[in-house]
């Protein structure tokens, strides 16, 4: 093993650059995995680079990867070494060739599924969170508004719930041809869309005060029979908003994260437990739901594009104008 590893850090002016460092000891909780491929996030790591530019703060880059388990801590339980797995954590599964992550935060990924494809599970814990949340329930009209990762994973989590789908995004290139959606115009009137869905999931940052009206009128007032119609934000959205009577009855959900015990430093080490609401899960459980759904959603997985780069192709893109499309940009660190 080396006896360093780098990590893609953001460094205020200077950019993204390779910081390298000793590998630091394991402890007793964690797992070491040797990385094949971390998942860039381009909406949440723009974010954080742009927060950080006039700073002299350094903050470590990626919060999902997938590799090969190297060594184990002596309290690890379920994982032992040559296992393949994801792994997520802010500050935690980063860009680097070398991670050390608490062992709930680790999970082995199934054998027919390819380490490329089962890193999606990892920002994937956050749809199956939001779907959740949401209540889905099969046959219901959803509308996915933003097609970044995080919306495609919602589709894809939603597909293998039996929801009617449709997506929308500003970007037409953003929606992969062939996925088994219907595409919404949400710059045209509702027409014969108003009233149509049963579920709208908000996957994208920016204001959308001008957008509400819309989006309101394209809700079915009588909800799904069960419960009323939801707008659920999964992303960053701020808005001015007027609650009153004329609005109508509907239902506002927020999602934050990837499910309970997530950011809890005590609960990803396996030292504590957290509760559960009703029909909502741990982050670990998320992460293995959506690895189970991956292998059976080829319909969706077969579709997604993929951009692979290196380490020296990553850092040029972080350091670009045109930094990282929307969608899924993964980074070598190892060949196979």
């Amino acid at each position: 093993m080396n006896a360093s590893r780098y990590t893609l850090t953001a460094c205020g002016a200077d950019g993204v650059i390779a910081c390298h460092e000793p590998i630091a000891p394991l402890a007793p909780t964690e797992v070491r995995v040797a990385v094949d491929y971390s998942l860039v996030s381009p909406g949440t790591e723009r974010h954080y680079i742009q927060q950080l530019r006039d700073s002299a703060e350094r903050l470590p880059l990626g919060y999902c990867a997938a590799g090969v388990i190297s060594s184990v801590g002596a309290r690890v339980k379920d994982l032992q070494q040559g296992d393949r797995v994801v792994a997520m954590g802010w500050k935690i599964a980063t860009h680097s060739n070398w991670i050390q992550v608490p062992q709930r935060l680790v999970c082995k990924v199934p054998a027919p599924l390819p380490l490329d494809q089962a890193i999606l599970a990892t920002l994937g814990a956050t749809a199956v969170h939001a779907v959740d949340r949401a209540q889905l329930r099969p046959g219901e009209r959803i509308l996915v508004v933003g097609m970044g990762l995080v919306g495609k994973m919602l589709g894809l989590v939603a597909a293998c719930h039996d929801a009617q789908i449709w997506v929308a995004d500003l970007n037409p290139t953003a929606i992969e041809p062939g996925l088994p959606v219907q595409v919404l115009d949400l710059q045209a009137e509702p027409g014969t869309m108003a009233g149509h869905f049963t579920q709208i999931f908000l996957c994208i940052d920016g204001d959308i005060t001008a957008l509400l009206p819309r989006l309101l009128a394209l809700l079915d007032p009588q909800g799904n029979g069960r419960t009323r119609s939801r707008l659920v934000n999964v992303g960053r959205v701020s808005l001015t908003l007027e609650l009153s009577p004329q609005m109508g009855n509907v239902d506002i959900i927020n999602v934050s994260r990837c499910g309970n015990g997530y950011r809890d430093d005590a609960y990803h080490h396996g030292l504590k437990s957290v509760p559960c609401l009703p029909g909502e899960a741990t982050v670990d459980r998320n992460i293995a739901r959506c690895l189970d759904y991956l292998v059976s959603a080829t319909a969706w997985i077969s579709r997604l594009q993929r951009v692979e780069m290196s380490l020296a192709q990553a850092l040029l893109t972080y350091n670009s104008a045109a930094f990282f499309a929307p969608g899924i940009n993964l980074i070598k660190h190892r060949e196979a």
